[in-house]
């Protein structure tokens, strides 16, 4: 089982194909399996990496809090031990703050930024969905199955049952246990941005569903604010999981801007 040495202990990853290094960073409670779409997919082309951030999936465990900040440094620890020189960041939901903060402290070893269905700063709205999970004690089956109408409409449900099935499966295979996924809950509300590197050119790809109800495309829009060299993209019909629901459109989308980042973001 590949491993490197995170912050808090062993982080699990997984690599595949060759070409323009890619990390796949999942969302807060998910494990490298939330790409089981894209892998397949990108690795044609590209080196696509996943792994699994403290906390989630085969990764260490911490017994202690953790934060953003220290979960953007594995992923930094994860390119030297990669001996990479760059890469490109496609995060999803928590997954997307991990990215913003690598772009801002390391973004010399950014080529390119994917962010989905996330959030540039905390606000009441985040505050008012993440908090119930500090206080729920349902097992991971159960809180899965729950949460699932805010990830995935209902359409999607009915006419891709079988793919459903497989986010669902893999999701309770590899769910947190309820203390330790709370600290990374804690870590999402802690989230703080980090100061804006104005010289930067680095071209970056906002995607969010238009029926997301955790991340909407205001956010997306708040977010483009912040960073000149970026464009949204709403994925119509979708809600937190845009990768899952419509996993061709989104992975058309993500070879596009590869693609693109040989020339200037217009």
């Amino acid at each position: 089982m590949p491993t490197f040495q995170g912050v808090f202990g062993k982080i699990f990853y997984t690599i595949r194909g060759k070409g323009l290094p890619v990390f796949l960073i999942p969302g807060m409670g998910a494990s490298h399996q939330e790409w089981f779409q894209q892998v397949p997919v990108l690795s044609k082309q590209f080196q696509v990496i996943t792994f699994d951030n403290a906390g989630s999936g085969k990764s260490v465990h911490p017994d202690s809090e953790i934060s953003i900040l220290e979960m953007a440094e594995d992923v930094h620890r994860l390119l030297q031990h990669l001996k990479l020189e760059k890469a490109v960041l496609v995060g999803s939901s928590m997954g997307g703050l991990i990215a913003q903060c690598c772009l801002e402290k390391y973004f010399d070893k950014i080529a390119g930024l994917v962010l989905s269905a996330t959030f540039g700063h905390v606000d009441n709205h985040i505050v008012q969905i993440l908090s119930p999970l500090l206080r729920s004690r349902q097992s991971p089956k159960v809180r899965i199955r729950n949460v699932l109408p805010l990830l995935v409409s209902e359409q999607f449900i009915k006419e891709k049952l079988e793919i459903a099935k497989q986010y669902v499966q893999k999701a309770e295979k590899f769910a947190a246990p309820r203390a330790v996924l709370q600290r990374q809950v804690r870590a999402v509300l802690n989230f703080t941005p980090h100061p804006i590197q104005r010289t930067h050119t680095i071209p970056i790809l906002i995607l969010v569903g238009s029926d997301d109800p955790i991340t909407p495309p205001a956010m997306a829009y708040e977010i483009q604010k912040r960073y000149s060299h970026s464009k949204v993209h709403i994925i119509e019909g979708t809600k937190h999981l845009p990768h899952v629901e419509r996993a061709e459109e989104f992975n058309r989308l993500i070879e596009d801007f590869l693609s693109s980042l040989r020339t200037p973001m217009g």
